[in-house]
């Protein structure tokens, strides 16, 4: 019997990590067999092979489209019930939900740490956010739930502490890298130049940590090494000048946002995630399948696919010296890349994605 399945997400088409996701993830269920549809909005240009189904939003704010959808996906799954309804962004209702940006709950506790208490309290009014929170809420603790995917054991102990759900119902599944695509890409790295290459990748600088990561290469003893920092920032003049500040602009490149990072990676020695809160960096992952060291935070989910000889974390944000100088000894050489990239050869994606597939596939009773 065919199986029917429901894909729930308000943005299918663009170029986004989630978006890439949710269209592999549509046309693997279609090539096991299922009936696949997928509800979202916006312009749909790319024909697929399988059902996609777009809403044309009339809602001018933020929270008014959040609603707009859920009462689209609403009313249309009261016409044409599915066997799996799968929920990858924040829906009230679905039978499996794929938490990959973490709990908005634990995201803006997290937040906390670097924001003012003005911020604080803009956010408790906004209702973009009070939205999102019972939208979140209702979510994980509906009893139509019946498994909720993380993407980090971080992100499952934040969700358990935060709502009442069974620890039954979640299964943490490590994001996934394109590990045998990128083999050409590692195959031909070459380093261009002899100081020890950091890597700073993200936007939103803030948030992802580059205040404390700039405080701690000014704190290193050893000064033969270069950051490029990959990624846009409103406030990138900001960081400019703390930079000046702490005499490190002959040692840092502001790169920019890149449609591919691979270049980057091939050139550097090691790359360094201080963020705040990151469920689950892909970055983490991508890094190490180019054989790169990787130095994370603990509020990374990425940081638990680590391991001493793949990288380190940063015990305290505060102070990253100590981690910094842990990598400065793991210098890039081919046997230790290596080694490395076969740390994490079991994340390749089309394994991770079957992964989904299996637990949603189970016989039903």
């Amino acid at each position: 019997m065919t199986r029917s399945v429901t894909i729930l997400k308000s943005h299918f088409t663009k170029n986004g990590g989630a978006e890439k996701y949710a269209r592999c993830l549509a046309d693997a269920f279609h090539q096991k067999g299922c009936h696949v549809t997928v509800l979202t909005t916006g312009p749909i240009d790319t024909p697929f092979s399988f059902e996609v189904i777009s809403h044309r939003l009339k809602s001018k704010t933020s929270v008014s489209k959040v609603w707009e959808f859920e009462a689209f996906c609403d009313q249309y799954l009261k016409k044409h019930p599915s066997d799996i309804v799968f929920g990858m962004d924040r829906n009230r209702s679905q039978t499996h939900l794929r938490a990959g940006s973490g709990s908005h709950k634990a995201y803006l506790e997290h937040r906390k740490s670097y924001e003012s208490s003005w911020k604080r309290f803009r956010h408790m009014i906004n209702p973009l956010h009070t939205t999102l929170l019972h939208m979140e809420k209702t979510g994980f603790e509906h009893p139509d739930l019946k498994v909720l995917f993380t993407n980090s054991n971080l992100v499952k102990e934040e969700i358990l502490s935060h709502f009442v759900i069974d620890p039954k119902k979640i299964t943490v599944i490590h994001n996934g890298v394109q590990w045998h695509e990128w083999q050409e890409s590692f195959d031909t790295w070459e380093k261009d130049s002899s100081h020890f290459e950091f890597l700073f990748i993200g936007s939103d600088f803030h948030r992802k940590g580059l205040i404390p990561l700039l405080k701690g290469l000014r704190q290193l003893s050893e000064r033969d090494f270069h950051l490029s920092i990959v990624g846009s920032d409103k406030n990138q003049k900001h960081f400019q000048h703390l930079a000046q500040k702490y005499g490190l602009q002959k040692q840092i490149t502001f790169c920019g946002a890149q449609s591919d990072i691979r270049p980057f990676l091939q050139r550097a020695d090691c790359l360094v995630i201080p963020s705040f809160y990151d469920p689950f960096a892909n970055v983490t992952v991508e890094a190490l399948a180019m054989g790169l060291f990787v130095v994370s935070s603990k509020t990374n989910g990425g940081c638990e696919v680590l391991t001493p000889e793949t990288g380190c974390t940063i015990e305290d944000l505060k102070n990253m010296t100590p981690a910094l100088e842990i990598a400065l000894k793991h210098p890039k050489t081919r046997q230790r890349a290596l080694l490395i990239r076969e740390s994490v050869k079991h994340l390749d994606f089309s394994t991770q994605l079957n992964t989904y597939l299996d637990t949603c596939l189970l016989p039903t009773s």
